[in-house]
């Protein structure tokens, strides 16, 4: 695994990386350009200018997927009823009671199982509640001030499927439960994101050819020669830009219930563009309410896409005469698809089928090790020796527990029964 960090498109070193980010400046581009992707076969000759094809990019390299919030973090200010101190007794005592456990289950009035959890969110959250959708985080305080007394992180899966006021609805009856009213809603921290099909992956040095950018502090992670994740700007600051390999990615992290929202049957190829805002962005741009981020968003991406990070031709002498990357076009225009999404819900098509594949080929490898182990040749035989087993290890108590546990991690993958309640 590579890892290297530049502020100097001209010569980037492993030895003695350099880095400085300029928020606030003015864009800059790193220098002359090469090709996004060096793709074979486009040029005759191996001494054929770089540049030139540069300027005179072959088209159809791209094909968009889809674009949308992968991450929202949102305040909540919320007010307690008279009976709060003893829901604040009881989270201290399942916060307590939950250290090494993988989290304690417990079911709401209208029956939503959630997780104690034993780790808050510091400095200010000391209590941790997961359920299927969200993690919520809730401060000792007895009040909010002029900060939020709760936090919410509502897991991709969820914004990728559900529409934004049935999660609303869902954190309402969640805190109602703990003797909790909304009052106001606050985006904390919002990711968007740009999906495509890119038919040649780019290259660290490609990127930092055609690179016109607010921040100057630039790095990667690669596998080898191969780059995974391009960053420009730092992991603390109100913007950080992201270029990865999504489908790679997702093989990683088991997110295989992306393909039916891209329409593939396979993640190769596909590039992921994505912008992490933190807070400080957006009170800049007035997103004082989940209200403001639908509104704000469309105009907020042409923002970040055209002024604060851009791929553009070397041209012209003046980085933002240069003509856009015709990839980086396509990017720009899902201004208008994020105009459109303010309560869109995507139809979920299962994904269960490649995950139990991978389950049973390790189940598999274990049954011939332990059979090896007794001296059982006979498959049936030993098939039937591996029931006794799970079926001595575990009790009926215990997996249903587990199983309960297991559904909240998985989101609703595993059932369809997630929100008949929200309509009582």
């Amino acid at each position: 695994m590579a890892f290297i960090e530049s502020d100097n498109s001209e010569s980037v070193s492993t030895q003695n990386p350099a880095s400085y980010d300029t928020p606030g400046g003015p864009a800059g581009a790193p220098g002359p350009a090469g090709a996004l992707a060096e793709t074979p076969g486009d040029s005759p000759s191996m001494a054929e200018s770089v540049t030139r094809h540069a300027q005179n990019p072959p088209t159809k390299l791209f094909q968009f997927l889809t674009c949308g919030i992968d991450t929202l973090d949102l305040g909540l200010f919320v007010t307690w009823d008279e009976n709060w101190g003893q829901h604040k007794a009881h989270l201290a005592e399942m916060k307590e009671a939950s250290q090494g456990k993988g989290g304690l289950l417990e079911e709401t009035d209208l029956g939503r199982e959630f997780l104690h959890q034993p780790g808050g969110k510091p400095p200010n959250f000391r209590y941790q509640l997961q359920f299927p959708e969200y993690r919520i985080y809730i401060a000792i305080s007895d009040t909010f001030g002029m900060s939020p007394n709760v936090y919410v992180t509502i897991n991709a899966e969820t914004l990728w499927h559900e529409k934004f006021t049935t999660i609303l609805e869902l954190l309402e009856f969640d805190l109602q439960y703990f003797g909790g009213r909304i009052e106001r809603i606050q985006p904390s921290r919002c990711d968007l994101c740009a999906d495509f099909i890119l038919n040649t992956p780019p290259t660290f040095h490609s990127l930092e050819m055609f690179r016109v950018s607010r921040s100057r502090k630039v790095r990667m992670i690669g596998n080898g020669k191969e780059l995974e994740t391009y960053y420009c700007g730092s992991a603390n600051s109100p913007v950080q830009v992201r270029i990865y390999n999504k489908g790679a990615e997702i093989q990683k992290s088991n997110k295989l219930w992306f393909l039916p929202i891209w329409g593939l049957n396979h993640p190769g190829g596909v590039w992921r563009v994505e912008f992490q805002l933190r807070r400080p962005f957006l009170h800049q741009y007035r997103v004082n309410d989940y209200h403001d981020l639908w509104q704000k968003i469309g105009s907020m991406w042409a923002y970040l896409t055209i002024e604060w990070f851009s791929l553009r031709l070397p041209d012209k002498d003046k980085a933002e005469r240069r003509t856009i990357y015709p990839w980086w076009q396509a990017v720009q225009e899902c201004r208008e698809r994020f105009g459109e999404m303010s309560d869109a819900r995507r139809i979920y098509t299962s994904d269960n089928e490649e995950p139990i594949q991978r389950a049973l080929a390790h189940i598999i490898g274990r049954l011939v090790s332990i059979s090896a182990q007794c001296g059982i040749r006979d498959r049936k035989e030993a098939i039937n020796h591996l029931c006794i087993l799970l079926h001595e290890k575990t009790t009926d108590r215990k997996f249903s527990e587990e199983y309960r546990k297991r559904i909240i991690n998985l989101f609703f993958r595993a059932t369809q029964e997630r929100y008949d309640y929200v309509k009582i």
